[in-house]
């Protein structure tokens, strides 16, 4: 009778110490999966040499590009009059970029997932801005179909602002 008890305290022992290690296993994947995809998330970083390829992929469109931070609310504003400006035009003649310049990656996917953008949006490299002479935010550059840029505007834009400008670009 000893022996059953034993044999059955060992694997009641033993039954235990699996059941910790599952569960830390579970529990180590759902951490590492949801880091993963947080990663995910994060746009792609974009330098000067990935910002002159963007315009040149899109010659022939009208680009709008907005400089903005998602701690910034007037930047958050103007995120969602340009969602509504992409919705106004086609994608054959107008290209909408967000340039996201949060210090922070993790506060721009948080507020990328709790606001969807309408357009692709990048997180700027370290010294993007300074390079393209962005000085305050909101900032908006518009060039036109040939990739010169014709209109700066800094600050909070409404939705018919942002569209008139670039109707007038689509329509000279």
């Amino acid at each position: 009778m000893a022996m059953n008890k034993n044999t059955f305290q060992a694997c009641r022992v033993k039954r235990g110490i699996m059941n910790r290690l599952l569960c830390t296993f579970f529990l180590l994947g759902i951490a590492l999966g949801c880091s993963v995809s947080v990663m995910a998330q994060i746009p792609p970083v974009l330098d000067q040499t990935g910002y002159t390829t963007l315009l040149e992929e899109n010659k022939g469109k009208v680009v709008a590009v907005d400089f903005w931070a998602s701690w910034c609310g007037p930047c958050r504003k103007k995120v969602s009059e340009l969602n509504k400006c992409r919705q106004a035009f086609s994608e054959e003649q107008v290209t909408v970029i967000g340039i996201s310049l949060d210090f922070n990656p993790d506060a721009l996917t948080r507020f990328l997932a709790a606001n969807p953008v309408q357009y692709p949006v990048y997180w700027a490299e370290e010294n993007l801005a300074a390079q393209l002479e962005v000085q305050a935010i909101p900032l908006l550059f518009i060039y036109d179909a040939r990739g010169r840029k014709v209109h700066t505007e800094e600050g909070l834009s409404s939705q018919e602002s942002i569209c008139t400008i670039i109707n007038h670009q689509l329509n000279p």
